[in-house]
Parts: structure tokens; sequence; C-alpha cells
């Protein structure tokens, strides 16, 4: 009974191949199982504690049934050193051939072994099965190491004969049976073991078979009920969590209903009558055929009887009073694990779910939830969809080429609130599209919406009209007390702090309002209403996740339906918005957005009316203004650019409102505005978009920025955190708009599709004047966000057109009265430049305009601008964006020769000069310049090197900073250069390296 049917003969012939090593022709592994088994039973009988004995027996049994000349861990290791000396000296201008002969013969030797290893349990004989039971017996041994050491070489056994599982698990079950009384603890443990597996093996519990997982997961359960078992074991608790978590991490749904496509069958017999490949196979007649199809239909009765039987005995052992919570939540876990696509659960299950929504267990609520709300997509039913041309609609004709954006034949597609479906007749001669990417590049081939409500199922059926399984969900939600029940669960906290807007829970109200329309609202409704009242984080989210689910379940209602759910929503959202808090306000956007995502916004027209009903009216104050915004944001950023009118809208009014004081709502804003112009970007074959565009609204905000940009003076943040009263002058005005300005920039640098267009690069001067030098926290949010929008404007790319527009910025900088401007745009133009290193290579005018730039700023009357030239040009050398060339190296030495002021005496009471001569510093830019050449070939010695290094080192002497910055260089170059010196020296003459030794090697005090 235990054998697998086969239709093949799977009668033993032996087979004899080598030497005659014994004329008695005798099976030498069957005589060895025969007699280690007998020793094996004496010991068990009578020496149990002998466990040496034990682990000789359990590798002698591990041999005899694995071992064909080697083990599988040694053929993995071996295989694996083998490709490694392979990859070591291989010739790659060979490819994949001509190897070494020692190679070769090892890759055949590995192939031998492979294929004995494959050979292996293609044949389960009656001495593999004695064996197995053997290794079996030992698992469950009263010794922990021999029950480690058996369960290995068991394990590695299951993995090698084929079928030996579906032998060995019923006597497995066996020592989880809760009637017997003679299993010990020692022994359930085991067991327990053998189920699970190992890491990489096979797991008895959880085998793509159903005549197994029938048997091992009720036994699994009703273990539980067993009295003689102490199940509260911490080693037993974590091995029955080990088992519900394998089975649910590696279960995949089994299948039930196979059939062979008729196709198949024609190509295999063209196959076997075709001459290439020739066969001798008659083929097959009619008979056979038939009798192949009632097999296979005898196979799929049979899985699914199998299916219903497990469903059942599943729900049998939950049913039985005193089985532990444990076991329970296990069985639950295993009947959610059984919900399928392409059969719907038993009825006797659904109502058993059903009842588990109000389970006082909140683990098994969860498991409830999710199970309910599938079974509710089972009992989806089919809508009906036509063919329509989009063309015809648009009364465009199609276009030649495709072309992506706003074009004439999608533009029906937008929220147009002259247009909006507000009447029965205009809702029901709307054509509905709801994916929000079709036809923004182009149609599908067909393309199909929903038919008209005539045409689609049933709305507001009665009890009678329903099947029996939707007959017990009705049934249970439209009993007040269960309602009331389920809503009181649904509202309580569950982990302080870490709850979020559940999915799972709007998958089940989208359900039930999908298949019952709006069946159950009269009972749902004043709970609504409670739950609004009610601010408690649990609450509001509770009814966010049932509004979502009801604005996505009413997507096939009629207008009369649909007007009236409205009526009670909008109120209902309202007082939400106004009574939103920090805990909440993320839960209300991610309801809105859920509730917009794939939805035509036509068919949302009252939600977004609504949410753009002054939006910052300051009633509730700053933080929740910033948070009507955010829900707002979450909505029409599903819709994309579907709502071209709306965002117009939304501009319009958030642009008066720019100069916001709070610093929670400029952040939203300036995240608004990123989405406001998400679908304005410039690509070939894209149309101009509809919606709002960049450029314009940029030079709308450059005329009011205009008193800041104009003035000389430093900018500083005096602007305070409360509302004015009365009129504040235009500056002050300016710098409240420069900041939430800046809030846009920083948002758009990490979402937006484009980079930075004409009109904002010409912001540039302005936050070189804000940012400050300094990486320095204590700094005003003006300064810090200045900062930072210029290190994300720097790594935008930038095209071609706008090389010439920044260049010309940074030089109109580079004059400026302000240092900190001069030392901002020289960090500002590392990145770019390195960021858009191809584009400014293209284009020679921009390079020599970049070169003059930094070498004009060596010579900064600044120090700290003097040396960030420097180190700017050294980087540009060093990735070969500028070139060391004759010029240059000229124009450094003539600087460097620049004489310096004589040093006159000064009276003891006067003031120390600070302001450094210009020919300082013009000798210094000389220095730095060398210094810079020296410091941008840190691996190598250019053949200019030795020189500058000589004509640095005469100014080793000179005044302060000259002095310092030469040291600097000097001990720089030590430091690169000291690894490969021997090889670097080479380039020096003796002269010159007696000059550097002197330079470079400090002197010996005790010389």
């Amino acid at each position: 009974s235990h054998r697998v049917p086969s239709l093949v003969s799977l009668e033993e012939t032996k087979l004899y191949t080598g030497v005659e090593y014994d004329l008695s022709r005798e099976n030498y592994r069957e005589t060895i199982a025969r007699v280690t088994r007998k020793l094996l039973r004496y010991i068990l009988d009578n020496s149990e504690d002998d466990t040496k004995s034990l682990f000789l027996i359990i590798k002698i049994i591990s041999d005899v049934l694995q071992f064909q000349g080697s083990h599988k861990h040694e053929f993995d290791s071996r295989w694996k050193s083998f490709n490694l000396v392979k990859k070591s000296m291989e010739n790659r201008l060979q490819g994949k051939k001509q190897h070494i002969r020692a190679l070769l013969i090892d890759r055949v030797m590995l192939q031998h072994e492979l294929r004995t290893l494959t050979m292996e349990g293609c044949e389960y004989k009656t001495s593999h099965q004695e064996m197995i039971r053997d290794l079996l017996c030992l698992s469950t041994s009263s010794y922990g190491q021999v029950r480690s050491k058996a369960q290995q070489a068991f394990f590695t056994a299951l993995g090698t004969y084929n079928f030996c599982c579906r032998d060995i698990i019923p006597l497995v079950l066996e020592f989880l049976r809760p009637d017997r009384q003679d299993v010990t603890q020692k022994q359930f443990k085991g067991a327990l073991y053998c189920l699970l597996g190992n890491h990489s093996g096979v797991c008895l519990a959880n085998l793509h078979d159903w005549d197994c997982i029938v048997q091992t997961w009720p036994a699994i359960v009703s273990s539980g009920l067993s009295k003689a078992m102490s199940l509260e074991k911490p080693s037993i608790v974590r091995l029955f969590d080990d088992l519900a978590e394998k089975i649910h991490r590696q279960y995949e749904t089994i299948g039930l209903d196979f059939a062979v496509p008729e196709k198949c069958i024609e190509i295999a017999i063209m196959l076997q009558k075709s001459e290439h490949p020739s066969s001798s196979f008659t083929g097959l007649r009619s008979e056979e055929i038939q009798l192949g199809i009632q097999r296979q239909k005898e196979k799929n009765t049979e899985a699914l009887r199998n299916y219903e039987n497990l469903v059942n005995m599943l729900l049998d052992c939950v049913e039985q009073r005193n089985l532990p919570w444990k076991f329970e939540h296990i069985s639950i876990g295993f009947l959610s694990l059984l919900l399928r696509d392409d059969r719907i659960l038993p009825v006797r299950a659904i109502k058993f779910f059903v009842q588990c929504l109000n389970h006082d267990a909140i683990v098994v609520r969860k498991v409830a939830i999710s199970a309910v709300a599938g079974v509710l997509k089972q009992l989806k039913r089919t809508h009906k969809k036509v063919p329509i041309c989009p063309y015809e609609i648009s009364g465009n004709p199609k276009p030649s080429n495709i072309q992506a954006g706003d074009r004439p034949d999608n533009q029906w597609l937008h929220y147009d609130s002259q247009s909006l479906p507000k009447t029965k007749e205009a809702w029901e001669a709307c054509c509905f599209v709801e994916k929000t990417h079709w036809g923004y590049y182009t149609w599908p081939r067909t393309m199909t919406v929903y038919a008209p409500a005539e045409h689609q199922p049933k709305l507001g059926r009665r009890r009678d009209e329903l099947t029996e399984a939707e007959q017990i969900i009705y049934d249970h939600f439209s009993d007040p007390k269960f309602v009331e029940q389920l809503i009181k669960f649904l509202s309580l906290e569950d982990r302080k702090g870490k709850d979020k807007f559940n999915p799972r829970r709007f998958c089940l109200f989208k359900g039930l309002f999908r298949n019952f329309d709006d069946a159950f609202l009269p009972i749902l409704q004043p709970h609504l209403e409670q739950l609004v009242a009610d601010s408690h984080e649990s609450t509001q989210r509770c009814l966010a996740e049932i509004m979502a689910g009801l604005i996505r379940g009413s997507k096939h209602w009629t207008f009369e339906k649909v007007e009236k759910l409205w009526k009670l929503l909008c109120p209902l959202l309202r007082t939400a918005l106004s009574n939103i808090t920090v805990e909440t306000y993320n839960d209300w956007g991610t309801c809105i957005a859920t509730s917009c995502e794939s939805r035509d916004p036509r068919k949302l027209h009252w939600l977004f009316e609504l949410l753009l009903e002054s939006p910052l009216n300051g009633e509730g104050g700053s933080f929740v203004d910033a948070c009507r915004l955010y829900v707002l944001q979450g909505g029409l950023a599903q819709q994309e650019w579907r709502v071209p009118e709306l965002l117009h809208r939304l501009l319009k009014y958030l642009e008066p409102k720019l100069t916001q004081v709070y610093k929670n709502v400029r952040e939203r804003i300036g995240s608004v505005l990123t989405y406001i112009f998400m679908i304005d970007v410039s690509l070939p074959n894209t149309a101009a978009t509809k919606s709002p565009r960049i450029h314009e609204f940029t030079a709308r905000i450059l005329e009011n920025l205009k008193p800041l940009m104009e003035a000389d003076e430093e900018i500083q943040n005096h602007v305070m955190e409360e509302n004015g009263v009365g009129e504040q002058d235009e500056r002050t005005q300016g710098i409240k708009l420069l900041k939430t300005i800046l809030k846009w920039l920083m948002a758009s640098a990490g979402r937006s599709f484009s980079t930075a267009v004409t009109e904002q690069l010409q912001l540039l001067p302005l936050f070189f004047k804000i940012a400050p030098v300094e990486n320095d926290n204590s700094y005003d949010e003006l300064k810090r966000d200045a900062k930072m929008c210029l290190s994300l404007m720097s790594q935008g790319l930038l095209y071609p057109q706008q090389v010439p527009l920044v260049l010309q910025v940074l030089k109109q900088t580079a004059r400026s009265n302000s240092w900190h401007a001069r030392y901002t745009i020289l960090t500002y133009l590392q990145t770019m430049v390195f960021y858009n290193l191809f584009i400014f290579l293209n284009n020679e005018e921009a390079v020599n305009d970049i070169r003059w730039l930094v070498i004009k700023l060596l010579e900064d009357e600044q120090l700290e601008a003097s040396k960030m030239a420097a180190t700017t040009l050294s980087g540009l050398l060093q990735c070969n964006f500028l070139t060391m060339d004759g010029p240059m190296q000229t124009h450094f030495e003539q600087l460097c020769k620049m004489r310096l002021p004589k040093k006159r005496k000064r009276d003891l009471g006067a003031a120390v000069d600070t302001i450094p001569s210009g020919d300082l510093v013009k000798r210094h830019a000389g220095v730095l310049g060398l210094s810079a050449c020296i410091l941008s070939s840190p691996y190598d010695v250019p053949t200019w090197m030795p020189q500058l290094l000589m004509d640095l080192s005469a100014h080793l002497n000179d005044p302060q900073p000259i002095e310092m910055t030469v040291k600097k260089t000097l001990s720089n170059f030590r430091r690169t250069h000291h690894d490969n010196w021997q090889e670097h020296k080479q380039q020096f003459t003796d002269d010159q390296l007696l000059v550097l030794t002197d330079l470079l090697v400090s002197p010996c005090y005790y010389a």
C-alpha cells in the first residue's frame, strides 16, 4: 500500500561489471546491512547507552546507503576547487578551450563522480527501506547526540531516494498520535525534528504532494491533544514554532486540476511521425489516449477530495474544545494557506474565518482579516468590458508616430470642471478609464472599458439571490452586534507608535463594498460618525481604512449610490482632516492616495473639490495646514498627468502663500510644488504638458526676489517664526519667499524627472551670497538650506545650452565683494564639472573659461578662497579636465618671481597691518599654482614635476603664508610618493635629488 503506483516495470535486474571478486556473487551491501541491523536491535534492547557503538552503526548505515565512491559534500567541494583552478589557469585568448591536460583529467573524473551520484536513489529497494527505518528509529533515540547524528543521515537519505518520503511519513506521524501512551518525550521531540528537516534538505511536513500534507498537517495540529507530552517545554514550543514558520515560508500552492492541452498532444503525434529523428514507436490508439485522459480526471478528482478533506480535518481539529491555543493558531495558519485562485474555499471554512474576525486573540483576527479579504476576492463577480476607439471619442485622427504627453486625442481623459459627470445621464454617458498610464504614451492595441451598468452583474441583490458562501458573509455583516464588536476590535491599538494604515483591513472593506455594494452602509454609518468624533490614533486609523475601502469598493456602483455615498463621506472627511494629529496624518495621506490610485479622476470629483477647499485656511494652526496639503498631495500625485486643471488651481492658490512663516508649512509647500511640476519634462517625442510649467513659475519668483538679488549687503535671517501684523517690507517678504523656494528646489532634486531649468539657475548668485563656508549646524535655516541646495544643484545634469549661463553666473560672482561667495563658487564648480565632465569637455570655450576662472581666483586676497582655488585646480588637473602645459607653468613661475615688499620697522605702539600686499598675494598665487600641479599627480612623477619642485623649494624661506604652503606641499609629496620612491627618483638628476633630500629628510638633532 505504501508503494508508488507506476506504469513502468520496476523489477530488479542484477548487473555485474569489472573483475570477478567473489564466486558467490553475493551483494555485500545487503549482507552488511543485515548484520548491522541485528547488532542495532541487540544494542537497543540491551545497552542503549552505548552511544559510541550507535555512532559507528549510523556511520555504517550512512555509507552503505549513500557511498558510491564519493560523498556529495566532498564532491561539491572538489567541484568548487576545480572551478577556481580552471579560472586561475585559463587562457582568455583561447576562450573556453585549450585547457591543460591535468585540468581535463580532473573534469572527466568529476563528470564520472557526478554520474554515480546522480544514479543514486533512482531505485528504492526493500533494503533501502529497512535502513531508512533504522535511521528513523535512531533519530527518535533517548540520547540527543545519537538523535542528531542519525537525523543528519536520515535527511540525506530522504533527499537521495525517490518517493521514500511517502513511505516514511506514516511511521514518523505514529509518534505524534495523541492517543499513544507509550511514546516518550525524546521520541516525540525526535519525530518533530524529522518532520522539520535540516536547513537545505527535504521537509517532510511540507512536501509538494496532496497525499503527504493531508497526513502531516492534521497530525501536527492534533498532537497538541496529547496528554502524555509536556507541550509547554521551551524546546518543544520552539520546534512547533519552527515547523509552522517553515511551512508558511516554503509552502507553494499544489495544483488541483492538471490537464494536457490538445496542442501538446498534436505536437507529440507530429514528433512521433517525424523521420528526423526517426522512432520505432508505433503511436497510441484512441482507446489508449482516452484511458490516459480518464486516469488524469481520476487523479484530479482525488486531488480535490484530498484538498477538501484537509480543510475539514483542520477544522475538526480547531473545534476540539481541549486543543491548546497555540495549536489552534497553527491550524488557522494552515487553513489560511489553503486559499486558492482556482477554487473557492469550502463553505464551512468561510464561516469559520468570518466568525474568527471577532476572535479574542489578535493573531487569529489578523489571519481572519486576510483570509476573508481573500475569500471576497474569490467571490468577486466578473465585470463585462467592451472595446472602444479613443480616436473616435476625441474626434482626432490617429497620429502617424508615437508622441508622449498631452495630445488632442487624450485630452478627453483630463479632469475638466466644466464637464464633470454630476448627473445620472452625464455619469452613464461618460467613458471612464481607470488606468492612469493609458493614453499618455499611446493607446492599447485593443482599448477596453467597463460596459454600461445594465450589462454588469446585478447590484442590490436580495439574500436569496446570493450563493451559499455569500450568504454567510451577508448574514454576519448584516448583524449589528457582530459589526459593533468588529469595529471595537479594529479600533484597538496593536503596537504603540508602530501601527500604520493596514492594507489587509482596507482590502477586507473594499471586498465587502465591491461584492455587496451598499448593503452594509446603513449599519456602518453610525459607527463611522462615532469614529470620526474620536481623535485617538487607533480609531482614526480604523476610520481611514474603512473609508479607503468604501471609496475603492464603490467602483461599479450606480450614480445614485455613489452620490449618496459622497454626501455621507464629505462631512466625515472634513471633520477628520480638522482633527488630524501627528500620529494620524500619515494614515490619512495613505488613505487618500490609496483611494485615488488607478481611478478615473472624474469619478472622484467630489473628493478633489473637497480637498482643494482652501487647505491653508489656518484653522487648527500650521500643523493642520501642512497635513491638509500632505493629504491633497497624496491624491493628486496618483493622478499624475490627468489633472492639469487641478494643478493650475492649486498653484494659483499657493503662489500668494509662498511667504509662509512656519517651517513645517514651507517644507510641505516645497514638496507639493515638486509634484505640481512633476510632469513638466523635456524629452524627445514628448508634447508640451498642459500642467504648470517650471520656467513660467520661476520667472515670476525671480521678479519677486529682485530686492534680494540686487542688494549688496549680506542677507541675514531676521524673520521671526510668527506671523507679523501689518505691512512688511519687500526684503522681509523676499527672505520668507526664498526659504520656501529653497525647500522646493531641495525636494525636487531627489524626486523630479528633470534637473534645474535655465530660470532656476538664475537663482545661483543669490545662493552663493547666502551659503556659509563652514559646516556648522548652529547656522540658521536659511544658510543651511542654501548650502544644501547648492550641493544638490551642482550634482544635476546640465544641458549644453545651459553651460554658458552657469559660467557667466560664476564669473559674475567671482567679482563679488563677499569672499564667502567667491569661496562657494569653487566648491560648486568642482562638483558641477565632475558630474558633467563630458558635456564640458565637448565645449572648448567652456574649458578655457573654467581655466581662467580658477587661475584668477588663485590671486584672491582672501587666503581661504585662494587655497580652495588651488584644491580645485589640482582636482581638474588630476582628472585631465585641464592639462599642465607650458603657458600655465610659465604663468605660475612669473607670479612666483614677484618681488616682496621690504620689511619696515614699526613703532611698538603702531597697529599691525593684517592686509597682505598685492605683490605678496600674487607671489602666493604662483606658489599655490605650482603646488596644485605637483599634488595633481600623487602616484607618478611626470617630466615637468622635478623642475616645479625645485622652483617651489626656492620659496621655503618666504614669509607666511607662502612658507606654510610650500611645507605642506612637500610633506604631501613625500607621503604620496613614499611607497614607490625607488622608481620615482629615477626622474630626478643627482643635483635635484640632493636638494630634495635636504628638504624632505628631517635633520638629526644628535648628529
